[in-house]
């Protein structure tokens, strides 16, 4: 049993911190949480002396083995598997208690996850989408990984108008994906400007999504623009991820696609932070960031659904310091510190429907912790100064002692 005492606690559900907290930790949950809470005789006290407490962020939009680089066109390219060891450890030594991969090579994600979650390795807990669907010739088996064969084999499903969508999405259910993943984007960005690539049609998509919905199975569509974005909301996406991405050019954020963010039931991870560190990659391709920046801004102003997600493991976007950076970067959008924070804890937890298993501090939850040094609501810089983090009731990273 562990003892938390002495604590400033940020909760994660938005609430306002709460000084002089006590949590009790009894296996991998929380017990119990308040002030002036007795400590159990034999329990290990952790003595924060006033230092902030919060749930474990969560990184909703990885690629935990890696991707190809952006500028090395047709390379070949591998998601490398050997690389989810060493990736999930600089994750948790940033805070990060849950992942949610994107697209890695399957089945391998999905018996690393199994593996995670069976207590078998430390680790942030482990989602995953498995191999994704894609139109046949388009983005992104054909554009970023020029055919790639061990892609085609190990990430991706291909869809033309002779595909069994139902069996497709059915076999991906029997594996046991988290999620499903579905490509919606006619961009090559590699041939800017004539970037159109085949796309998926809209009667795909709504058939994806009714397929997926019948097997409990929610849906993640990456989407390169506006346009994409509309049509996947109206196909029935729950998380649309990325707002705007480099060399495209339909970036006005229209009342018609406000209305039907705020009005459903879905949810947007801009992946700010890897649009902001690629705009200009493309040769010949106008900036995109300023346009990002207003569309972020108008999502927040209207109340939009935002996780936190940073498409980590493509080139120069770090895993795990990465969350840190969206969040400073949804403060430049305008919310608060402490909306950002709730955006990485409690919020991704209710956009991946297992907030009564993580991301918020409470009874009965999963004992998903992160000890911060500098107070986080004067700057949202100070997440960073991680001095412990706890997962599922066991301390993995301590540096309180440097204190």
């Amino acid at each position: 049993m562990i003892a938390i005492k002495n604590a400033n606690l940020i909760d994660g559900t938005g609430a306002a911190p709460q000084k002089n907290a006590t949590v009790i930790i009894e296996g991998k949950t929380i017990k119990q949480t308040g002030t002036d809470l007795p400590i159990p005789e034999g329990a290990h006290i952790i003595d924060l002396q006033g230092k902030h407490l919060l749930p474990g962020f969560t990184d909703a939009h990885t690629h935990l083995g890696g991707s190809v680089s952006l500028d090395r066109p047709g390379a070949a390219s591998r998601i490398a598997t050997y690389d989810f060891a060493e990736n999930k450890e600089t994750a948790l030594r940033w805070g990060i208690t849950t992942l949610r991969s994107a697209g890695d090579f399957t089945p391998d994600i999905l018996e690393f996850r199994n593996d995670v979650n069976a207590g078998q390795c430390r680790s942030p807990r482990i989602l995953a989408c498995g191999r994704f669907l894609q139109a046949k010739g388009g983005h992104p088996l054909s554009t970023v990984y020029s055919d790639d064969p061990e892609i085609a084999k190990n990430a991706c499903v291909l869809i033309d108008e002779t595909t069994d969508i139902d069996a497709e999405i059915g076999e991906l259910h029997e594996l046991g994906v988290d999620w499903i993943k579905v490509m919606v984007s006619d961009d090559n960005k590699f041939k800017y400007p004539d970037t159109k690539a085949p796309g998926l049609t809209d009667e795909q998509l709504r058939k994806i999504s009714d397929s997926a919905h019948r097997r409990n199975l929610p849906v993640m569509a990456h989407v390169d623009d506006i346009g994409d974005m509309t049509r996947a909301i109206k196909a029935g996406a729950d998380t649309i991820e990325h707002i705007i991405n480099v060399a495209t050019s339909d970036h006005e954020l229209t009342d018609e696609t406000l209305r039907l963010l705020t009005e459903g039931e879905v949810w947007v991870v801009p992946t700010l932070v890897a649009t902001k560190i690629h705009d200009g990659s493309v040769a010949g391709a106008p900036p995109v960031w300023p346009a990002l920046q207003t569309a972020a801004a108008r999502m927040v102003e209207a109340g939009v659904r935002l996780g936190v997600g940073c498409d980590s493991g493509i080139p120069f976007v770090p895993f795990g310091e990465c969350v840190h950076m969206e969040m400073e970067l949804l403060t430049q959008a305008g919310y608060t510190p402490l909306q950002a924070i709730t955006a990485a804890t409690g919020g991704n937890a209710k956009m991946l429907r297992m907030s009564n298993i993580f991301g918020t501090i409470a009874p009965g939850l999963a004992a998903d912790i992160v000890v911060i040094g500098s107070n986080p609501l004067e700057s949202i810089k100070n997440t960073k100064d991680i001095r412990m983090v706890i997962r599922n009731g066991k301390i993995a990273i301590d540096n309180l002692l440097s204190d």
